[in-house]
C-alpha cells in the first residue's frame, strides 16, 4: 500500500491479522522490504501484525534529492507508524535499518515496545566515512553492474555465493537497476552519528544480532554494544555473512520470534 508521511510517499507492504502485535521491519542499504520476505510471513504466520517499508530513496518509496540522513529515517519511520495509528509497537531493524532503530530508541524509546538490532554498528567514524567515499568515487569509476558485482561478492559470504548463484546474480542484477543517485544519498546517511549514548541510557528490551563471518560488524562489535545496554542479549548466527536473514534464516527467524514472543505480546 501506499502512505504518505514526513512528507514523501511510502510503499509499505503490511501482513499478519490486524490486531497482532505490530512490528515494524526495517530492511538495509540498497534494498527495499523484500528483503524481509521470509520473516514476513514468518511472523504473520506467528499473529504479529508486520509493517514493512521501503526506506527512503530505496525500493518504491519517493527519492527526494536531498542529503539522506539516519535520524530523517527514524522520524519517517515514527511518522509512517503514526499515519498507521500505532503509537507503541516493536521494531527489528538490519544492518542500516539497525542503526535507524537505534536512532528510534533515541527519538522515542517510549513508542518501543522491543528493538532487534542486527548486524551493524551504530556509530560513524572518520575512517568509515573516508573508506565509503573512496568507495562511492569507484562506483562512478565502474559503473552501477560492475559496482553491484563488487558489492555482492563483500555482503555474501563466498560459500552462500557458491551455493547460490542465482540468487547472488538476482541481487547484482536488481542493485545495478537502483537509482544510484539515491543509493549514493544512503550511503552518506550515517556520516557523524553515534547512538551508543542512546543504547547505553535506554530502558527498552533490546536483542542484538550478529553473523559470526560479518566482514562489516563482527561479533566483538556487537558484544560491546551488548554490554553498553542495559536490558540487552546478543545471539551470534554461525555460518553466516553479512547478509543472515537471508543465508541463515532459520537462526535468524528463532531468534527474531524468541525475543518479540517474550518482550513484545
Amino acid at each position: 500500500m501506499r502512505l504518505v508521511a514526513n512528507g514523501i510517499g511510502h510503499e509499505v507492504l503490511i501482513a499478519g491479522p490486524e490486531d497482532g502485535p505490530p512490528v515494524l521491519l526495517i530492511h538495509g542499504l540498497g534494498w527495499d522490504h523484500s528483503l524481509w520476505k521470509g520473516q514476513i510471513a514468518r511472523l504473520a504466520a506467528e499473529g504479529y501484525r508486520v509493517v514493512a517499508p521501503d526506506l527512503r530513496g530505496m525500493g518504491a518509496t519517493d527519492k527526494p534529492d536531498m542529503p539522506y540522513a539516519i535520524d530523517l529515517y527514524a522520524e519517517d519511520m515514527l511518522a509512517l507508524m503514526d499515519a498507521l495509528s500505532t503509537p507503541r509497537f516493536a521494531v527489528a531493524g538490519f544492518s542500516l535499518g539497525g542503526i535507524v532503530a537505534a536512532a528510534m530508541i533515541g527519538k522515542a524509546e517510549e513508542r518501543l515496545a522491543a528493538a532487534l538490532i542486527a548486524c551493524c554498528a551504530v556509530h560513524a567514524t572518520p575512517g568509515g566515512e573516508a573508506g565509503t567515499e573512496v568507495m562511492l568515487a569507484r562506483a562512478t569509476t565502474l559503473g552501477p553492474l560492475a559496482f553491484a558485482r563488487e558489492q555482492a561478492a563483500a555482503i555474501w559470504h563466498e560459500d552462500y555465493a557458491a551455493e547460490n548463484p542465482e540468487a547472488v546474480e538476482r541481487f547484482v542484477v536488481w542493485r545495478a537497476g537502483m537509482d544510484q543517485a539515491a543509493l549514493r544519498r544512503a550511503f552518506r546517511s550515517g556520516y557523524r552519528v553515534d547512538y551508543r549514548p542512546a543504547l547505553a541510557r535506554t530502558k527498552v528490551p533490546v536483542r542484538f544480532i550478529a553473523a559470526d563471518r560479518d566482514p562489516f560488524a563482527s561479533v566483538a562489535a556487537m558484544a560491546e554494544l551488548d554490554g553498553l545496554t542495559p536490558d540487552s542479549d546478543l545471539v551470534v548466527i554461525e555460518r553466516s555473512g553479512h547478509m543472515a536473514p537471508i543465508e541463515q534464516p532459520a537462526a535468524f527467524d528463532a531468534a527474531l520470534i524468541d525475543f518479540l514472543d517474550r518482550q513484545a505480546r
